[in-house]
């Protein structure tokens, strides 16, 4: 059965009051609505079909109808009207765009509260630290059971640690270092490959018995990064709304929030430079709730993401217009300063 206009001039008109009043529509309040006259015999067929193709269900019997995940995806996708944001939305943001951008992750948290605020829903932000890569590696001979490995990364950070190994010389650490420096330099600690590991002890000749302390070594400075940061602004507004009064519900969103690791990697694993949108029955969210998110990008590395999460029938259009402006605004100034850093 063919997605008519006539039909999507429905299904808009009733998303549209589902997204206003959280209440089943009926066949009446679409008459009011759509200007072409059309009768309530004709406006009942044509939910009844769109029921059948799953865009609406009915949740009683004598009840109008409210839009299913794939029926609220069809209007955010496709008839969904654009979002103008109002002169108080801009000055919010625009102040908030001017917040240091050095300190991201106080900036992010921020854009949570103001987030919250301006829609409303609860709002989520998420730090996700980028990968350190190394630039050098240095072996500097303690004694014959230990070493000091030094490490510089290429943001310019030094780390050291005291690698305990037997049989060290200077002569070793030095063979060890060259090959060490020649195997990783430029690589992240995720980018370490057997392929690596196995070059490096190949380079290193006599000091081989080296190469597998003097990694873990690297690894563990590697891993002594800032740790994630998930930041949640708002949550009393989400159990304002009443698809959430059931304690079950709303224990399941409460749950999902507080997976940060999970939150983080979802958040950051989306589509760069666009809103993103997941909704219930999609991963990640509980029944009747939505999130939608931005990923922040620097230098093509996906650096952390400010969302919303709020219920399936939350008002995409001023969501996603308040954090597209956000989110693109500060992309573009990260990389910006990025780039002007490079110049240097």
């Amino acid at each position: 059965m063919e997605l008519t206009d006539r039909k999507k001039r429905i299904l808009k008109s009733i998303v549209d009051e589902y997204i206003k009043s959280g209440e089943p529509v009926g066949s009446k309040y679409i008459t009011s609505q759509i200007p072409d006259s059309l009768s309530s015999a004709t406006v009942r067929n044509e939910m009844s079909d769109l029921e059948s193709m799953g865009y609406l269900k009915q949740p009683h019997s004598s009840a109008g109808r409210v839009p299913t995940t794939k029926g609220m995806r069809t209007y955010v996708e496709g008839l969904m009207e654009g979002y103008k944001l109002s002169l108080e939305e801009l000055s919010v943001l625009n102040e908030l765009l001017d917040f240091k951008v050095g300190e991201f992750g106080k900036l992010l948290s921020e854009a949570a509260r103001v987030m919250s605020h301006i829609t409303n829903y609860t709002a989520i932000s998420v730090l996700k630290p980028p990968a350190e890569r190394i630039d050098k590696v240095k072996a500097v001979y303690i004694d014959e059971g230990s070493f000091l490995l030094i490490l510089r990364c290429s943001d310019g950070q030094v780390k050291t640690k005291t690698v305990f190994a037997p049989d060290c010389t200077e002569e070793k650490l030095r063979t060890l270092s060259r090959s060490l420096e020649e195997g990783l330099a430029g690589l992240t600690a995720a980018e370490i490959s057997l392929t690596a590991v196995l070059d490096v002890s190949e380079a290193a000749g006599d000091a081989g018995g080296l190469v597998n302390p003097a990694l873990r070594a690297v690894n563990e400075l590697l891993g002594a990064e800032a740790e994630e940061d998930v930041q949640v602004r708002g949550i009393n507004k989400l159990l304002s709304y009443p698809e959430f009064y059931d304690v079950n519900k709303a224990k399941s969103v409460l749950e999902v929030l507080e997976q940060k690791h999970a939150l983080v990697e979802r958040l950051t694993e989306g589509m760069p430079g666009r809103p993103n949108i997941v909704m219930s029955g999609e991963g990640l969210t509980p029944e009747d709730a939505s999130v939608v998110f931005y990923p922040i990008t620097v230098s093509g590395q996906t650096v952390g993401a400010i969302g919303v999460i709020g219920p399936k029938r939350m008002d995409y259009k001023k969501v996603i217009a308040n954090l597209e402006y956000f989110a693109s605004g500060l992309t573009e100034e990260l990389n910006g300063k990025e780039e002007g850093g490079n110049d240097k």
